[in-house]
């Protein structure tokens, strides 16, 4: 009996790495600039990368001075003094890159090329299963990046992008998840995205915003036996609550209530442009996020 034992244990080892192995991401790339919250953004997609045994490719774009683009020239000091910073930061951001594929014994191939960041990022993400990038600085912040420009690169790379909140801890592992539900195409899209993620969560909770008098949307419990066919523990939270507060407001609230380590949401919106990729909702989200949140369209 114990031989059988001994056995069985070595097959459901077998079928578990499996399960982890085809639950992985392969390749991810994230997006490196020259802030001050770009570092604690690297470390966490290396220990990602880790856990997934996935190669990490590192894009260093970082924001350019505003004398250039506003068509103000810059006196040759000046522009020697930004040229020289400029190449220090990217020194020692390649150099941080390296380190920490090193300290997590992963692959990582290093690019730094000259354009458009949603242009740039959006390419290199094509290849890749994840796109980290950080959160939208406030008005007059540094970040490459804004709000529309990480809804183009949702739109135009066709991968999941993961946003990364500023001044929080990050999670070392991604294990509780809450999955914003609204039996919409781009919110089912999302989970799709998200199924390497998924895979491998202890607790996942699919969030459904209910405002109708009519009722909860069917397809909130029809998601989440599908969640559970496929071995995921998954269990549904309905939201009914008489209050004013946006839909933005409510998933923030109910992702730090459930202690999330991360947030799956899709993209959308109502309005034309880029309103049409983010809605009020999306932008409340990226906005005031305290958890990574994950966006898909």
């Amino acid at each position: 009996m114990p031989a059988r034992q001994s056995v069985l244990s070595q097959a459901n080892a077998r079928v578990t790495h499996a399960r982890r192995k085809e639950m992985s991401l392969r390749r991810i790339c994230v997006h490196i600039d020259d802030t001050a919250t770009s570092a604690a953004r690297l470390r966490f997609s290396g220990l990602l990368a880790r856990h997934h045994d996935a190669s990490l490719a590192g894009i260093y774009v970082p924001h350019r001075p505003g004398a250039v683009h506003s068509g103000q020239r810059e006196s040759s000091g000046d522009h020697y003094r930004t040229e020289g910073r400029a190449q220090t930061a990217l020194h020692a951001a390649e150099h941080l890159f390296q380190e920490v594929c090193a300290e997590h014994d992963i692959a990582g191939d290093w690019h730094a090329p000259f354009g458009a960041p949603t242009t740039l990022l959006s390419n290199f993400a094509k290849g890749t299963d994840l796109c980290i990038v950080g959160q939208p600085d406030s008005p007059g912040g540094v970040a490459a990046l804004g709000v529309d420009g990480i809804g183009d690169i949702v739109v135009s790379a066709g991968v999941p992008v993961l946003g990364l909140p500023h001044n929080v801890t990050l999670p070392q592992e991604i294990r509780r998840i809450v999955i914003a539900w609204n039996g919409s195409r781009e919110a089912r899209r999302a989970i799709g995205d998200a199924w390497q993620l998924l895979g491998r969560a202890q607790d996942i909770f699919v969030v459904g915003i209910n405002r109708s008098p009519a009722g909860d949307d069917p397809s909130l419990t029809e998601i989440v036996h599908l969640l559970e066919k496929h071995g995921l523990r998954a269990k549904p939270v309905s939201i009914r609550q008489d209050t004013e507060a946006s839909d933005g407001v409510q998933l923030l609230a109910v992702t730090e209530e459930y202690e999330a380590d991360l947030l799956v949401m899709g993209a959308y919106g109502h309005g034309p442009t880029r309103e049409l990729v983010f809605g009020g909702a999306t932008r409340t989200v990226l906005k005031h996020m305290s958890t990574p949140v994950l966006l898909s369209h």
